[in-house]
């Protein structure tokens, strides 16, 4: 299990929220990929279930203006079997995603004048779905291609109204019971966390086709940059140390 022991900070973001035309804030929303320790960090402090993920991770931060106001993370499903016809390497879980409150409940104004609820959370995952395979193949060239997003939302927290604005199809219903073992025959133990009691609704989100060459080249130019990137900001931080 990831452990949160970087000393990132996440602080609310300090925007300017009156109502605009909803175009326009959709322009004002972007994602970044975003450091795994320090994702981590903000995941355990303030989602709901207090804990990260295991295994291959692509996290985001969501940014509106420039300024973090919250962190989506996709990672290898926890299963081993084929699922609505996908093996477990060729999807992806968005296993954790958290808006700060202070932008929750915005809202943005029509041709009309007329005002509505604008949901950061599904223009987020919208963005999200058209990045995270190109993304994931920059990570890990090594890995099988991402053909589906499956996502479970806990039915005590939420109903998976982002999954179904995204067009995911809900597919089926789990949980109600612990899954692995208290103790491992070979040593240890699995977590058994509370929330695995919890009923949760399956969504899926299938694409409509494989990543292309080109895709793959852009993808992996992408990777190259951000090495770049992560190793300034990696010099910069030495150098302040």
């Amino acid at each position: 299990m990831p452990k949160a022991t970087t000393t990132f900070k996440y602080e609310s973001p300090n925007l300017n929220l009156e109502p605009v035309e909803s175009g326009r804030l959709r322009q004002r929303l972007d994602l970044v990929v975003a450091n795994l320790k320090e994702a981590t960090a903000v995941i355990v402090e303030k989602h709901y279930l207090h804990r990260g993920r295991t295994m291959a991770q692509l996290p985001y931060w969501i940014t509106l203006d420039g300024q973090t106001c919250g962190v989506m993370l996709f990672a290898y499903p926890r299963m081993s079997a084929t699922y609505q016809g996908f093996r477990p390497m060729n999807l992806l879980e968005l296993a954790r995603l958290w808006i700060d409150p202070v932008v929750q409940g915005i809202k943005v104004r029509d041709r009309n004048g007329d005002e509505h609820a604008f949901s950061v959370a599904t223009c987020a995952v919208g963005k999200a779905l058209r990045r995270v395979r190109q993304d994931w193949h920059a990570k890990y060239p090594h890995l099988p291609e991402v053909l589906a997003i499956v996502s479970w939302a806990d039915a005590e927290h939420h109903e998976g109204t982002i999954y179904r604005a995204c067009n995911f199809r809900e597919v089926g219903r789990s949980g109600g019971t612990y899954h692995g073992r208290a103790h491992r025959p070979n040593g240890g133990h699995d977590q058994l966390n509370p929330d695995y009691l919890h009923e949760k609704r399956a969504f899926l989100f299938a694409f409509p086709r494989e990543l292309t060459e080109a895709d793959r080249e852009r993808a992996l130019a992408t990777r190259t940059r951000q090495l770049s990137l992560d190793l300034e900001v990696e010099d910069a931080r030495t150098l302040s140390a």
